[in-house]
Parts: C-alpha cells; sequence; structure tokens
C-alpha cells in the first residue's frame, strides 16, 4: 500500500474513533434545550427538574422529589436557613455557551450555601455537574446526575 492510502485509513480511523465520548456514545452536537428534564444526583435522594426561564435563554433547577420529604418529627424537611427543600430552587441562571451551561449557581440544601456551578451532558442521559468554590471551576467536585424517565 503506497503513503497515501495509509494516512487515508490512519484519517479514516482517527475520525470513526474521535466521534465517540470516553463513555463510548456517539458525540452529538448538543442543543440548549437538551438540558430540560427531571434529573438525579448520584446520592439518589432527590429529582431536580431543569427547565428554561419563560422568554429568556436561561434555565434554572427545582428540586421537585425527596427520598425523605419529612424530618424525624414528620415536618418537611427544611435546609439549614429554615427554607423548604421540596420545590426550592436549587439550579439557578444557566445559559448554554460551547456545548455546556454555564454561569450559573447550584445552592446545596445540605450545608446552605451556594456555589459556583457548570453543567456538561455527558450524552443525553447523564449530566456532569460542577460545583465551586471559584468561579474557574478549580476548586469543587463534579457528580453525576441522570435523566428520569417521565410519561
Amino acid at each position: 500500500m503506497n503513503k497515501l492510502g495509509k494516512l487515508t485509513i490512519i484519517g479514516v480511523l482517527f475520525a470513526f474513533t474521535t466521534s465517540f465520548n470516553a463513555d463510548n456514545t456517539l458525540h452529538v452536537d448538543k442543543e440548549a434545550g437538551d438540558i430540560v428534564g427531571v434529573w438525579m444526583p448520584s446520592e439518589g435522594t432527590a429529582y431536580v427538574k431543569i427547565f428554561k426561564e419563560k422568554g429568556k435563554e436561561i434555565y434554572h433547577g427545582k428540586i421537585v422529589w425527596l427520598k425523605e420529604p419529612n424530618d424525624e418529627a414528620g415536618n418537611p424537611r427544611k435546609d439549614p436557613n429554615g427554607k423548604q427543600i421540596l420545590n426550592m430552587l436549587n439550579l439557578r441562571d444557566f445559559v448554554f455557551e460551547d456545548d455546556e451551561w454555564v454561569d450559573g449557581t447550584i445552592y446545596d440544601p445540605k450545608s446552605g450555601n451556594t456555589y459556583y456551578s457548570t453543567i456538561e451532558m455527558v450524552n443525553k442521559d447523564k449530566l456532569e455537574v460542577r460545583g465551586s468554590l471559584d468561579p474557574f471551576g478549580l476548586v469543587g467536585r463534579t457528580d453525576t446526575w441522570v435523566r428520569m424517565k417521565t410519561n
């Protein structure tokens, strides 16, 4: 086989292998609205409904289900600031830019703290949600959320 033929085969193989993400899913261009839906964080103790703000290109998330919605006394579970967790807006102000959702914040109802946040869609059913102390995302942690099937 001549040199040009070998280079062509290598180029085709490279293009084919790079069209898949690390989890072997085909790379698909994302659209801003792809994030809309109900998602479960890795702990499995809550569902968060992500939605688009009416009339704007901004996305938020609201806690719509808790595994344990009530405390030991039977009262609705609250955050350290005394706000009820169920139906709480805990994702705020995300905008879609360069295939990810950026410039948002995530509120942790366990600690009562708000963090800078970005969201990246791994595939249509998996998100990587990063919360960080700094706006650059250097000091923080990433959690994997999965899409819940809804009727």
